[in-house]
């Protein structure tokens, strides 16, 4: 059975919750990102995705067109990742468990992606892709049986 620590993003882009939401989007563009988990101190305290920027963008007042001065803050700036990141407890699976829990895990709780812990400790991520790209490898396979109902047999 194939295993979470077989799939797995190893090398995991952490951000912590002091970064700017202007950083976070910039890194989440340069890095093609969709999400990452929010780190303090060690520990997971939330995660940040795509669509919690987009909301939390589009939430704050408008920005002006231009800002004349490139020493000036723009409101992005102002406002930090712990403020745009859906808050812990922060659901994650430890490395030994089996790759289709974490796809029923991600499937019930609509979400992209799991951190993979072990204890406390971040080890790795298992997202939507890593899925797919397993499937594609033929890595995972789900056969169903389906017998024909007999008419008429107590």
């Amino acid at each position: 059975m194939l295993k979470l620590r077989d799939i797995m993003t190893r090398d995991v882009l952490t951000v912590p919750p002091s970064l700017s939401v202007r950083e976070a989007a910039e890194i989440f563009a340069t890095e093609k990102l969709g999400g990452a988990p929010v780190v303090r101190s060690g520990r997971i305290v939330g995660m940040l995705s795509a669509s919690d920027l987009l909301d939390f963008i589009a939430a704050l007042p408008a920005e002006p067109a231009e800002v004349g001065d490139p020493s000036e803050r723009g409101i992005l700036d102002n406002h930090t990742v712990e403020e745009a990141m859906t808050p812990g407890p922060v659901r994650s699976l430890p490395p030994d468990a089996p790759v289709t829990r974490a796809a029923e895990v991600m499937k019930e709780e609509r979400i992209h992606r799991l951190p993979v812990v072990d204890g406390e400790t971040l080890v790795g991520i298992v997202s939507t892709v890593d899925l797919v790209k397993a499937v594609a490898d033929r890595r995972i396979s789900h056969r169903t049986f389906v017998f024909p109902k007999r008419s008429g047999v107590v």
